[in-house]
């Protein structure tokens, strides 16, 4: 008992040395039907991200985007619709092409917040770029799609490593 207790404590020391928690910050411009509605959208997730090879990172993460509503005049009265939230929890894959540049994205399910939101199936390819040790720029599209309708916006990320 006590060696596989040890070869268990091994594995998951070998992982660790290897895995990375990150902070993301994400600003956006909303595309498709959340674009009527909507006029910029707010984003942050946190994962965690473990190498399997030099190149490859597999991981985790768990979000919330926020689409502000747009104001409209009508009838003389400024109006503003609601803002549209998700909380996306996905898996993610990044493969890095060189030192300085990587790609990925993220899968997984974004549920809704804001009353007649169901959520729907979430997903974020992205290209990185590397600014330092542990932090990186990233342009990316984001996309959560339910029935026929789509919440998308196009941005720009910042993540740091901790």
């Amino acid at each position: 008992m006590k060696k596989v207790i040890l070869v268990c404590a091994l594995v998951l020391s070998s992982l660790a040395a290897s895995a990375q928690f990150t902070v993301s910050v994400n600003g956006g411009l909303p595309v498709g039907d959340v674009e009527d509605f909507s006029s910029f959208a707010l984003s942050g997730d946190v994962g965690y991200a473990f190498a399997t090879d030099n190149n490859l990172m597999l991981g985790v993460s768990a979000g919330f985007i926020n689409y502000f509503g747009k104001e409209y005049d009508f009838l003389g009265t400024t109006v503003e619709a609601e803002s549209i939230q998700f909380l996306p929890v996905a898996g993610s894959l990044h493969y890095r092409l060189s030192n300085n540049f990587s790609v990925g994205s993220k899968v997984g399910y974004a549920f809704g917040i804001n009353d007649g939101n169901d959520g729907g199936f979430y997903y974020k390819p992205m290209l990185s770029y590397m600014v330092g040790e542990a932090t990186s720029l990233s342009l990316f599209y984001e996309g959560i799609t339910d029935d026929g309708f789509n919440a998308n916006n196009v941005g720009l990320g910042f993540t740091f490593g901790l």
